[in-house]
């Protein structure tokens, strides 16, 4: 028997929200997928930085850091490779402003859940966040997960650790300021984030899934 870690209508609320808008982002997201990508490409860049960033987040992303040279990078942005230098110095320093650029910082999402007074609301507020940049940072999470696995790079590893467990943190305090005010049952904190983080996963993995099928 599964373990009821909110009251049996708040969590079936909650699931079908979060399903709904998982369902109708990743619909979304196949569709124009390849179409987004293309436009992209088409694009005149303006901000050559941001361009780089871009072009090295991709290759990061598909091959991993050690596989990826300078020189790859500037082959595929179609720059001279004294380009990439100019802005970032080294690889290294490249790799870790895709990182920094990207990654989910618990200010956004206080932001996002302070502008809700109840608990569920700000509860719903976080997920919606994170469905947003899960889908919008498809990629980006590759280098992510690689990181963490690998553990290669100690202290950007614990970096992103460290971030993780902040916003870990903020779905803990919510969840357990609504069972303070009975919004909630006494629930197993730890086991309903991490239920939800794993919701979340399944349906971004699956978009990314159904990318490379389509």
């Amino acid at each position: 028997m599964l373990p009821v870690y909110l009251d049996a209508n708040q969590f079936k609320a909650l699931y079908i929200n979060l399903t709904c808008k998982l369902n109708k982002r990743l619909i979304k997201f196949v569709l124009l997928n390849k179409r987004l990508i293309k436009k992209m490409e088409e694009t005149k860049i303006s901000d050559k930085r941001d361009y780089i960033l871009d072009v090295a987040e991709r290759l990061f992303a598909e091959q991993g850091f050690e596989a990826i040279s300078v020189r790859e990078i500037s082959k595929a942005a179609e720059i001279n490779i004294a380009m990439v230098s100019y802005y970032f110095g080294s690889k290294e320093k490249l790799y870790e402003d895709v990182i920094n650029r990207k990654l989910i910082s618990s200010d956004t999402i206080a932001k996002s859940v302070e502008q809700h007074t109840s608990s569920m609301d700000k509860l719903f507020a976080m997920v919606d966040l994170y469905i947003e940049k899960f889908f919008e940072r498809r990629l980006f999470q590759n280098i992510i997960f690689r990181e963490m696995a690998m553990n290669q790079r100690t202290a950007m590893a614990e970096k992103i650790t460290v971030q993780v467990h902040k916003n870990f943190l903020l779905a803990y305090d919510i969840i357990q300021t609504g069972i303070d005010n009975k919004e909630f049952k006494k629930v197993d904190i730890e086991l309903t984030v991490m239920s939800i983080i794993g919701i979340v996963l399944m349906y971004t993995t699956s978009g990314t899934m159904a990318c490379k099928i389509l």
